[in-house]
């Protein structure tokens, strides 16, 4: 899990809004300290960093059937010929098939997010995919304090398995801040999304429609970004009640090409004025809410990992964060897709060489979310669900 908690915590100095994480309480473990990492961190970064005042939101996802962010890649290695050139090991985005010699090795599942292009690419058909299904009964429900919101990843004709699924959340749903529903494009996409919206209403929380486009491809190239415009398009002209969300093939293009096409616009109002939301209601102007990052993301600072775990050590292992807070505990209730950041600073007690790993990596990852907060501070999403 050190991966997961690194990122959690690069892209939350980076001013995310929410992290996506898979409904794992060792995933969810990881990405609270990542936040809790990037709360001690701040402090010693002085106005070099852009955290959220309360934190960024954290999600879990689940799957109501099969699904590609649900899967993770095997093979046995004795079964791969000694003479193979190893393809699967030199594509894999984030190193997750590594060999020992011959007949030696595998996947290491904490890696591997289930992108599926080892397999594609094996030429004797060695690596398959394992897939499974999130359970919300496999969650310690004393750990449901640490969960801000939810994605149920689902396709069209699943009307009954969503419904079963939206049935057994219900003791999760009271806490809630934020349901989004993902979906991948079909010529169905619009009536399904209507049935899932009767299903869940009453709904007094904000609610997402992401427009899946191309799933975990956002790192082949910016061509990629087309197909989940293309569904957000499709989604926004139906006019359902919540906001639109873009994933599945975003990167660092996504955002010029929004503002080309004008799909960019006023951001997702989570505000609470009282104790109780309004239920969601479609936006006076028909526009981009937010954008889920996830293999674009991971691959932009995948390699300053390493390099930054070992510059930030003297930090976190120093008195923690004045500021006392404590983020796998304190509830979140301000409005994480709209607040800018004012943290408060702590005096720099150990020098940090510029350019850094942490410098280098935190303006990468910057550049990424900040292009979004440049248009009305539009909600940011990291996506660390697959194969988490």
């Amino acid at each position: 899990m050190p991966t997961i908690r690194r990122l959690v915590m690069l892209y939350a100095l980076a001013g995310v809004d929410c992290v996506d994480v898979a409904t794992d309480p060792a995933v969810v473990a990881a990405a609270r300290q990542g936040l809790e990492d990037a709360v001690r961190v701040a402090g010693y970064l002085g106005n070099r960093h852009y955290l959220l005042p309360d934190l960024p939101w954290l999600m879990v996802s689940l799957n109501d059937s099969e699904d590609p962010h649900f899967r993770k890649a095997y093979f046995e290695a004795v079964n791969c010929p000694p003479e193979c050139d190893r393809p699967c090991a030199s594509l894999c985005p984030t190193a997750a098939i590594q060999f020992a010699g011959v007949g030696h090795g595998g996947v290491v599942p904490n890696l591997c997010y289930g992108c599926g292009r080892c397999i594609a690419v094996c030429p004797v058909s060695n690596i398959v995919a394992q897939s499974h299904q999130a359970r919300p009964e496999d969650f310690p429900i004393e750990q449901l304090n640490q969960i801000d919101a939810i994605e149920i990843h689902t396709q069209v004709g699943r009307q009954p398995e969503f419904a079963a699924l939206w049935q057994r959340l219900a003791p999760w749903r009271r806490q809630l801040k934020l349901i989004s529903i993902s979906c991948p494009d079909d010529p169905q996409i619009v009536s399904y999304l209507q049935d899932l919206y009767a299903i869940i209403t009453p709904l007094e929380i904000p609610l997402i429609w992401q427009a899946d486009g191309r799933p975990m491809s956002g790192d082949l190239g910016k061509g990629m970004t087309h197909a989940t415009i293309r569904l957000a398009q499709k989604i926004l002209a139906a006019e359902l009640p919540g906001h639109v969300q873009l994933a599945g093939g975003t990167n660092g293009y996504t955002v010029s090409k929004l503002h080309q096409m004008k799909l960019v616009g006023s951001s997702m109002d989570m505000t609470k004025n009282s104790a109780t939301l309004k239920p969601p209601s479609p936006p006076c102007k028909r526009t981009i809410a937010g954008i889920a990052y996830g293999s674009y993301a991971r691959a932009l600072v995948m390699p300053l990992l390493q390099t930054i775990e070992q510059e930030i050590q003297a930090w976190l292992n120093s008195s923690p964060s004045k500021s006392g807070s404590s983020p796998a505990n304190q509830p979140q209730t301000v409005d994480k897709l709209s607040q800018v950041c004012t943290c408060s600073r702590m005096e720099s007690i150990f020098e940090i060489d510029d350019p850094s790993a942490l410098t280098v990596g935190l303006d990468q990852a910057r550049q990424l979310v900040g292009a979004l907060k440049g248009w009305n501070d539009l909600g940011t999403t990291l996506a660390l669900d697959s194969g988490s």
